[in-house]
């Protein structure tokens, strides 16, 4: 038998898989292998970006609900 390994986009996933196992069993052997394991500890990375640049976490929390809610209701003016 000859071997291939595939990467493929989770959308198409389930069609692939469907067309291999419609294959005659004794011509093919799937083997699958799991999604690269996440990680169970909180990602740093993204803090270190804004590390430093953010005086004052909860007033610049603030500041964004508060630009997100004034686009809001000036969509909802037009």
């Amino acid at each position: 038998m000859q071997e291939i390994t595939i990467k493929i986009n989770p959308s198409v996933y389930e069609h692939i898989m469907f067309f291999l196992q419609s294959l005659p069993k004794n011509l093919i052997d799937i083997e699958t292998q799991n999604k690269t394991p996440i990680s169970k500890e909180p990602s740093t990375k993204a803090f270190g970006l804004l590390k430093g640049r953010i005086k004052d976490p909860v007033a610049w929390q603030r500041e964004i609900r508060e630009e997100s809610d004034r686009d809001i209701y000036e969509s909802f003016k037009k």
